[in-house]
């Protein structure tokens, strides 16, 4: 199904979901009609929520581009009908970016809309469109071309051990007093699991050492900035700004869209600093939604067809 989905995506398999199964009550379906299977949603319990799955950065309802409205219809219906009798009151689901469907669709809106489901939160990606990328600005060029003159260059590293314990650790101890969503063991893990969609690349200065970094999720139609960080000193000579121009070049014949991912502080603000950066580069704003429905007014979906 996951080969097949206009939405799939490495993070929806059991090797990614499981790193993490610990800390979550996975609740995940599969929805069939006929013995044929329609669609998938990687999700978990909590308190009697049915939830699209908090450890992944999107989730929603996955299926094939072929799914008609009305089967997707059915689909809610399938999925109202068993939380109505696991005793679930509510379903939330953290829509996949538009980005990263490979056939466009918006389906939520209409359904909440449509059976008054809330809008629990938006969140706002500050993404590339390398197909009609907006240019650099003048910072950024001057940026880069400074990082070209004080001898850094770009490497692959098989291993995150270097840019996890000597810069992205300490940055956002330093900075934000927190520590990665993954550990150094975890997404080492994950990167032997998953070689072709996760890639770390550093940037180093003259002598050899490193700079500064990022970690890739690669989607198909996606370059996804999962971590980045780099030393304070390296940043102002413009390691961070010539580490993002080469990935943007080395990426933009074969992936439609370079995402750097969310500059919010909390969920209702944004970090100006970090936006400007990436907004310096030609990114701008995709929203990620995220809905909650009762599952009351979820059972009502086969009325949203008439005849």
């Amino acid at each position: 199904m996951l080969q097949q989905a206009m939405n799939a995506s490495f993070l929806f398999h059991r090797d990614f979901m499981e790193y993490h199964q610990d800390r979550f009550c996975d609740h995940s379906l599969l929805i069939y009609e006929d013995n044929e299977l329609l669609a998938l949603l990687p999700a978990h319990l909590e308190d009697g929520v049915l939830c699209s799955h908090f450890g992944l950065s999107y989730g929603g309802i996955i299926h094939a581009s072929s799914l008609t409205f009305t089967q997707f219809i059915a689909v809610i219906e399938a999925l109202a009908q068993h939380c109505k009798s696991q005793g679930i009151h509510s379903l939330i689901l953290n829509e996949i970016p538009t980005i990263y469907s490979q056939t466009p669709t918006n389906n939520l809106a209409f359904l909440s809309s449509a059976l008054n489901g809330n809008l629990l939160s938006v969140q706002l990606l500050s993404t590339l469109d390398l197909a009609n990328p907006n240019p650099l600005n003048t910072n950024r060029k001057r940026m880069i071309q400074k990082g070209k003159k004080q001898g850094y260059y770009i490497a692959e590293d098989p291993s995150a051990t270097s840019f996890w314990q000597a810069v992205l650790e300490p940055r956002l101890q330093e900075r934000y007093h927190t520590t990665p969503v993954h550990t150094l063991e975890e997404i080492s893990q994950l990167m032997e699991a998953f070689p072709q969609n996760i890639k770390q690349m550093n940037v180093y200065n003259a002598q050899g050492e490193i700079a500064g970094g990022t970690t890739l999720f690669i989607h198909p139609q996606v370059v996804h900035l999962q971590y980045i960080a780099g030393k304070e000193e390296d940043n102002k000579n413009g390691a961070l700004d010539l580490l993002m121009h080469t990935l943007i070049e080395q990426y933009k014949s074969t992936k439609r869209y370079f995402d750097f991912g969310s500059s919010h502080s909390s969920p209702k603000q944004l970090n100006q600093g970090l936006l400007y950066w990436k907004e310096s580069f030609g990114a701008r704003s995709v929203p990620q939604y995220c809905y909650v429905f009762t599952i009351e007014n979820l059972l009502q979906s086969h009325a949203l067809i008439g005849g």
